[in-house]
């Protein structure tokens, strides 16, 4: 009986541990920081980082589409999408996804938000394309 109580003690502190680790590191402590890109095709590209995934698509004549997809850890943050395209060749184009926490006084439900924004920027075939997210 105190080898149960043990092991069940055990496994809770370990739980918490886990979960502490998750809302000090806002999930950084299970996903990677580090940028994956992954080039689908000459004229799509898809970019990871953290919780968000952006997915472009070179269209014609210096027009891209885009998709930012990821998750929110609740729908009280608000999340904003911004596309800079630097001047130089091959283009440099940072799309920044910049996330807002709320008021820590309003009461929220605890889910997960799906977040998805779709884009265009203009920029040649050759643009160098990546994600940050603040």
């Amino acid at each position: 009986m105190i080898k149960n109580r043990s092991l069940i003690c055990i496994l809770v502190i370990g739980l918490f541990i886990f979960v502490v680790c998750i809302y000090l590191t806002k999930g950084t402590c299970i996903v990677p920081e580090e940028d994956i890109n992954t080039d689908t095709s000459d004229d799509k590209i898809v970019v990871m980082e953290n919780n968000f995934k952006l997915e472009s698509e070179y269209i014609s004549e210096n027009s891209w589409e885009y998709l930012v997809t990821g998750e929110l850890p609740n729908p009280c943050y608000n999340a904003t999408v911004d596309a800079i395209v630097a001047e130089s060749y091959p283009e440099q184009v940072t799309v920044t996804v910049t996330i807002e926490e709320p008021d820590p006084e309003v009461m929220c439900a605890q889910v997960i938000q799906e977040f998805s924004y779709e884009g265009t920027f203009f920029a040649s075939d050759k643009a160098d394309i990546k994600l940050v997210v603040n």
